[in-house]
């Protein structure tokens, strides 16, 4: 096993800082790409914490040992692992590339855990990527404000029915942006849901609570 250190100055590399509200630390990136994966993980509700550059491992390629270190390192609420490497898709599918991936997933395999190739065919799939950097911009809720307690009081009173957000202003007499700004901070948190992996955060996304 060995380390990468992207917190090392270098000249040569455009460093991406990613600030992990759910890992509570810096996730340090390569590329704007695996910087845009973050906002992925960060508000997958499977994934428990994530880190970049984990400690990598050597592999046999072409007679020789190789070394890799994946681009990053999930973990699951199930408590399984599992890496993930992060590439554009024109190189995914360099036959190089091909080659090398197929003798690392081997050596993954032996560690017994996976890993998966993403590409921006994945990463920059809408409305998904721009909702979850909506959610970002409203991270970390120290502690619930008035408005906040009203509108997650409101949705549980609901039980299993859906209101929009609009609905939600008017019952509650409040101003459609206050209502959205801190509907966005509560889906941040996961104090609410709804289904912006499907849909464009507005007026008529539909809120519940489980």
């Amino acid at each position: 096993m060995y380390n990468r250190n992207l917190r090392k100055p270098n000249p040569n590399k455009n460093i991406y800082k990613f600030i992990s509200v759910k890992n509570k630390t810096s996730i340090m990136c390569e590329s704007s790409l695996e910087y845009d994966t973050c906002f992925l993980f960060e508000y997958n509700v499977n994934i428990v914490s994530y880190q970049s550059q984990p400690s990598g491992f050597e592999y046999p390629f072409e007679g020789k040992k190789r070394f890799y270190t994946p681009d990053f390192l999930v973990e699951y609420v199930d408590l399984t692992k599992e890496y993930f490497e992060v590439k554009p898709s024109v190189r995914a599918v360099e036959s190089e590339f091909v080659q090398k991936f197929n003798a690392i997933k081997v050596a993954v395999k032996q560690q017994q855990t996976s890993i998966s190739l993403i590409t921006e065919r994945q990463i920059h799939i809408q409305p998904r990527l721009d909702n979850a950097k909506l959610l970002y911009r409203y991270a970390d809720i120290q502690q619930l404000n008035p408005l906040q307690c009203e509108i997650v009081s409101f949705l549980r009173k609901q039980r299993l029915n859906k209101i929009s957000a609009k609905v939600l202003a008017i019952k509650l007499n409040y101003s459609q942006g206050d209502v959205n700004s801190n509907v966005l901070a509560l889906l941040s948190a996961g104090y609410i849901q709804a289904d912006i992996l499907n849909n464009k955060f507005n007026d008529e996304i539909l809120l519940w609570v489980d």
